[in-house]
Order: C-alpha cells, then structure tokens, then sequence
C-alpha cells in the first residue's frame, strides 16, 4: 500500500509479514528507507485481509492527531472504498462515546500515574485504549497513552516508553 501523508503529501510505502504463524507486522519505507515496523499485532481474525484492516485502522487512528488522515496511492490487498471506509469509520463521532466509556472501566498503573500527577488523563474516544494527558514538561500540548500495553509519547518533546521511563522523565524535570 503507498500513501501521501503529513502536511507535505509525503509518499510512504507499507508492506506486512505474518510472523511464525503468530503475528502480524506493517512495516513502512519512507523516501526508500529501510522499513521501520509501525504496528504489531496478534493474528486475530480469520483472514489476512481482516488482520491488515485491523491494522491499517489502528495505525491511521493512531496517528492522524499527528500527521491528518493518509490519502491513498495505490493499493493491493483490499479496495480503494474499504481504505476509505476505515477513515469514516474512525471519524464517525456516534462511537466516541462507547469507546470514552470503555476505556473509564481499563484504568492502568500509567492511567493512575498520570492522575497522580495532576496530567488529567482523558480517553479520546477514538477506541477504548486510546488517551491523551497534559505533558509533564508544562507545555502547553498533550502526550498520547495506550492502555493497550501502558505506553505513551510525546510527539512535541520526542520522548515515549513505559511507565518507568514518564515516572524516569517526571523525576528529571523537578
């Protein structure tokens, strides 16, 4: 699949693998790059196709807080209308709500932190793991949280990890 992200149309190439049978990898080449993994996941459907629109889906839900909505170039594995169809679907605001919910019952150690630190951690909606929070550097942005696996990063400060490593950075900046 190639698509034109960031604000400058930038053309980046995906490409998957299935791992020994266990999981799925897309990876993406960006001006010929070497490929650089972007999302993995465990096979959960019962075809491929299924696997690769899961992630195309959370990879673009991810990301498009950041770099805006992909638009297509080319693609082979399924339709040009199934692209498109996984960007409304992530705009569609009826869910928002559901997804806002189900993350208010996952509260995680990283969750927990965040509201320990006065960051005001909030579920974006966009699905139940998904969140944002004030950064702890005091500016004036947000950090992105997954429950997923209780990460999160900083696109403004270029600081992600676990944990360890925000409870690390926090300690640092006082």
């Amino acid at each position: 699949m190639t698509t034109y992200e960031t604000l400058f149309d930038e053309e980046f190439d995906y490409f998957y693998r299935i791992t020994d049978g266990t999981y799925f990898q897309l990876a993406f080449s960006y001006h010929n790059s070497e490929l650089e993994i972007r999302v993995q996941y465990k096979l959960q459907f019962d075809t491929k196709k299924e696997d690769i629109i899961y992630a195309v889906h959370q990879l673009i839900e991810a990301n498009h807080l950041f770099i805006g909505y992909p638009t297509l170039k080319d693609i082979v594995i399924f339709t040009q209308q199934e692209f498109y169809k996984i960007i409304s679907d992530i705009k569609v605001p009826k869910t928002i709500e559901k997804e806002k919910e189900k993350a208010k019952q996952k509260t995680t150690p990283l969750i927990s932190f965040l509201e320990q630190q006065q960051l005001h951690p909030k579920p974006t909606g966009f699905n139940e793991d998904s969140w944002t929070a004030g950064c702890p550097s005091g500016g004036n942005h947000f950090i992105m949280v997954t429950t997923l696996k209780d990460e999160w990063g900083c696109g403004y400060c270029r600081k992600k990890g676990t944990i360890l490593d925000l409870k690390k950075w926090v300690k640092e900046l006082e």
